[in-house]
């Protein structure tokens, strides 16, 4: 196969990948016979969903609402680290539990299972508004 030259000029020879854009936190793998393993996870997004949950949280005072943030901020931290310390963790969610214990229970069902974790906000939706028309 011929040797190819993209828009920008890069030249991609055979067998040869070329990605644009930001690949930050990507792993990209190309070959036969390849094995990947990591340990690393981007949890940005995943504690993004978490983030708006919290500023949704009505009964929550707005000083609450910044500790809690606070709190899930240095918890992202140190999950991003290579070796996270698991008490430091713990110690953040044993926080975010005392100010709202629904935020810290949402929060663990998302970084298990990202998918589990929206399915607990739409069932904690769908009972306030329940609740809601039958006052």
């Amino acid at each position: 196969m011929a040797e190819k030259k993209n828009k920008s000029g890069i030249s991609a020879g055979n067998g040869s990948v070329v990605v644009g854009g930001n690949v930050q936190g990507s792993s990209i793998v190309v070959g036969n016979n390849n094995t990947v393993s990591s340990q690393s996870v981007n949890v940005a997004p995943l504690f993004e969903q978490i983030y708006v949950l919290v500023d949704k949280q009505p009964d929550l005072p707005l000083d609450d609402k910044e500790d809690v943030k606070a709190e899930l901020q240095e918890a992202q931290i140190a999950l991003e680290e290579p070796t996270p310390d698991e008490g430091f963790i713990a110690r953040r969610f044993r926080n975010i539990k005392r100010m709202s214990p629904e935020i810290a229970e949402v929060a663990i069902k998302t970084l298990q299972n990202p998918i589990g974790g929206v399915v607990e906000v739409v069932k904690r939706i769908a009972q306030k508004m329940a609740e809601d028309a039958n006052k």
